[in-house]
């Protein structure tokens, strides 16, 4: 391993100067290098390899957000990622793939694996500054111990957060009755519950059950129930959720120019609740993602012509490949 901005392997997730906490993994040193002098603003870790950054995250080191070349010796940047999901703590870290792996089944496996980026190199300076800047922004209000609010991010990975304490939860299907009372106002029948959140037959016990999960996930922040043949859900905090967050942008983008669509595509984190099934999770993530492919589509028209269009356009075509 070489360090490119601290001599010390602390285990505190930022540095001394309060600088988030970036690693990068790349066995090519002039990348390592390049990567390091285009993030001056973060506390930069680099590694040779992935074996080295496994050890290092192993002994206590918590980044904010990894960086990851993908084609290395030993251990490719797919493993890698797929590793550090195994690691508690860093299972919600933001990670970005710089590679020069740029043909569509790399892009698609990434993705799939949940990649919060894929960049390719040769890559521009600004290009990584927005990538890691838009990911730290998604994440910094999880990590604010004075926020009292409800913190959810279920675009591009999923965490639950109050005041900046991470939430646990026994089952998926607790954090989709979450998302879904959420989304009807915190109350919707049983019997809708029922058949939204199962594909197959469910009955009362299996909403009761559930109910009881969600209130051990809440722990004291609130209360969830079932009265009147409803499932209710009550939150004794403000909620910010990146899905609402991301409809606001999209709306805001209806009426302004190319920076608001351009800031509500930025918002859009990536697929809504990966991995997870049912009825509602099924059509909430078909409209999310129709809302993101309309931004990217208003995007190439509000684009001028010329290199910025061509961007845009390639963008775009890339994102129909993966959908």
């Amino acid at each position: 391993m070489d360090r490119m901005s601290h001599e010390d392997d602390s285990s505190e997730p930022r540095a001394a100067g309060g600088l988030a906490l970036v690693a990068v993994v790349d066995d090519d040193e002039a990348v390592r290098t390049l990567v390091a002098r285009v993030l001056t603003g973060y506390d930069v870790r680099t590694f040779d390899r992935p074996q080295a950054a496994l050890r290092a995250f192993a002994d206590g080191v918590r980044p904010q957000l990894i960086v990851s070349d993908v084609q290395m010796p030993g251990m490719n940047g797919f493993e890698l990622h797929a590793e550090v999901r195994r690691i508690a703590p860093l299972r919600s870290v933001p990670f970005v793939y710089l590679t020069a792996m740029a043909d569509r089944d790399s892009l698609r496996r990434g993705m799939v694996q949940g990649a919060d980026d894929y960049l390719t190199k040769p890559f521009t300076p600004d290009e990584l500054r927005q990538a890691v800047a838009v990911r730290l922004a998604r994440l910094e209000t999880l990590s604010d111990p004075v926020a009292a609010r409800f913190e959810i991010i279920s675009l591009g990975g999923l965490a639950l957060a109050v005041g900046g304490t991470r939430l646990s939860w026994e089952a998926r299907k607790v954090v989709t009755l979450l998302l879904f009372l959420l989304d009807r106002g915190g109350r919707a029948p049983a019997s809708a519950v029922r058949r939204e959140l199962w594909s197959g037959p469910s009955g009362d016990n299996h909403l009761h059950v559930l109910v009881s999960r969600l209130r051990k996930t809440l722990l004291e922040h609130g209360r969830a129930g079932v009265a009147d043949d409803h499932a209710w859900l009550e939150l004794d905090l403000p909620v910010r959720w990146d899905v609402t967050a991301f409809e606001a942008a999209a709306d805001n983008a209806a009426v302004g120019g190319r920076e608001a669509i351009e800031a509500a595509i930025a918002t859009y984190g990536g697929e809504f609740l990966a991995g997870f099934e049912g009825p509602w999770v099924e059509a909430r993530r078909a409209e999310l993602e129709s809302r993101y492919l309309d931004l990217l589509e208003a995007a190439v028209d509000a684009a001028p012509e010329g290199p910025e269009r061509r961007r845009a356009s390639m963008r775009f075509a890339d994102y129909l490949d993966l959908v």
